[in-house]
């Protein structure tokens, strides 16, 4: 018995270890999590201080190459591109590092001499100082060195001399086509077709080598390209051997997402004109607060797709202005949801602009008196797709759905990234990419 129990403590030690290092999908960030400068595996800004940040594809079929995925072919990588703003008059210095993950973004077993083309330690010295705003601020701007092999990475960018002293960490993924995937949008049996989206796809295998097919893949799809709802793990339902073809085709929903809504979008790129869902512009002495239209609960509603938005994203633009990453300038932008009662939860206004984390910044607070809840959040000039979510925060679990709906009819963009780890491998590959998009 006393050989079984130090075992016993060692495997338990060794479980609870592997379940800490899975990176959560999301989480409320408030001001106390700024003095916790532990690396998060995701998308995050470890400064408050730190505002509009970025990763983009500085190429690819968008217009607007600040809506491309940070995801690039491993042979055709157009450059990856960060951009972020520091609030205050005088420059930092900061360094970043880039570090290969596995499928389920834990850090892999590779060094860097085996994915980079060179040392792996770049200084950022490209910046410029805002011009004519009212709130100043450093803009910097970093495009990425590429790498030599596929996968998942993430990008740290930490104060210089200090690798500890983090202040962002963003996502990005690289792919070889070596396998290739078709795909389809399908609709659903039953009631879960009015409001649900299935994602039908199969993957040719033939250019790789591999023993047993439902254990070297594994296959994850996004929304939006957001990190914070993804279907991860996903095995075939069944593997023609002979095609070397796995087929994704299932009817459980097993591949299915909530359509939910087209988002909520507002404008503030000019502060003489009023944009998209802007009631009220206050120009203070040294500050712009603007004030959006109300909005209403849409779940249990009928759909509306009147209006074109970013799946979550946001534009920095400014109007009348041609370099407008440093003559945009900050603005409170107030929120206010009707509602005749409260939630059973708590409110926030998330999107892109909050790296899909429910900041506290963003967090709405109930007015009985105005029947809604209220909030704001400090943005720069710009074109910003949001959403409300509401979080139970004694399970911590959230509902996307009941102050939005969903719909099988809201245009969204799905991505799938097939992973592989074959023979001999000691991480994982990403072989397979594959876009598409739903009810365009």
């Amino acid at each position: 018995m006393h050989k079984i129990l130090p075992l016993f403590s060692i495997i338990l030690f060794l479980f609870i270890s592997v379940v800490k290092a899975q990176p959560e999908k999301w989480e409320i960030v408030t001001s106390d999590s700024y003095e916790n400068k532990e690396i998060r595996y995701s998308d995050y800004v470890y400064d408050p201080n730190v505002r509009t940040v970025q990763l983009y594809a500085k190429g690819g079929s968008r217009s607007i190459p600040q809506l491309n995925s940070p995801v690039v072919r491993l042979d055709q990588q157009f450059p990856l591109v960060l951009e972020f703003d520091l609030f205050g008059d005088d420059a930092d210095y900061f360094e970043a590092e880039i570090e290969h993950c596995n499928k389920d973004w834990t850090p892999s077993e590779l060094q860097p001499i085996e994915f980079m083309q060179s040392y792996n330690s770049f200084k950022l010295n490209d910046f410029d100082f805002s011009m004519n705003t009212s709130v100043p601020y450093v803009h910097f701007i970093f495009q990425l060195p590429k790498v030599k092999m596929s996968g998942n990475y993430l990008l740290k960018v930490y104060r210089e001399g200090d690798k500890d002293d983090l202040i962002i960490t963003k996502r990005f993924v690289v792919y070889e086509k070596t396998a290739s995937i078709a795909s389809k949008m399908v609709e659903m049996r039953g009631s879960e077709r009015r409001y649900m989206q299935q994602i039908d796809f199969t993957v040719n295998y033939g250019g790789l080598t591999v023993v047993n097919p439902k254990r070297d893949f594994s296959v994850t799809i996004l929304q939006n390209g957001r990190w914070d709802n993804p279907i991860v793990n996903l095995l075939p339902r069944f593997v023609r051997g002979h095609e070397q073809v796995m087929d994704y085709s299932y009817y459980d929903g097993e591949n299915a997402f909530l359509g939910l809504n087209e988002f909520r979008v507002f404008e503030i790129s000019s502060v003489n004109s009023s944009g998209a869902s802007v009631s009220s512009t206050d120009i203070m002495k040294n500050f712009r607060k603007v004030r959006l239209r109300s909005d209403l609960v849409r779940n249990k509603k009928a759909f509306n797709q009147q209006q074109n938005d970013y799946n979550g994203g946001y534009v920095i633009a400014v109007f009348g202005r041609t370099d407008y990453w440093v003559e945009s300038d900050y603005m409170e932008v107030f929120f206010t949801l009707k509602s005749e009662t409260p939630f059973a939860g708590d409110v926030y206004a998330y999107g892109g602009f909050s790296q899909w984390q429910l900041n506290e910044e963003n967090k709405m607070i109930y007015d009985a008196r105005k029947k809604a809840y209220v909030g704001s959040t400090i943005v720069k000039q710009g074109r910003y797709d949001y959403m409300y979510t509401v979080v139970n925060t004694s399970n911590m679990t959230r509902d996307d759905v009941e102050i939005e709906g969903s719909f099988n009819l809201t245009r969204n963009q799905y991505e799938i990234l097939v992973y592989y780890r074959g023979p001999g491998d000691r991480a994982d590959r990403v072989v397979g990419y594959r876009s598409l998009s739903a009810n365009r």
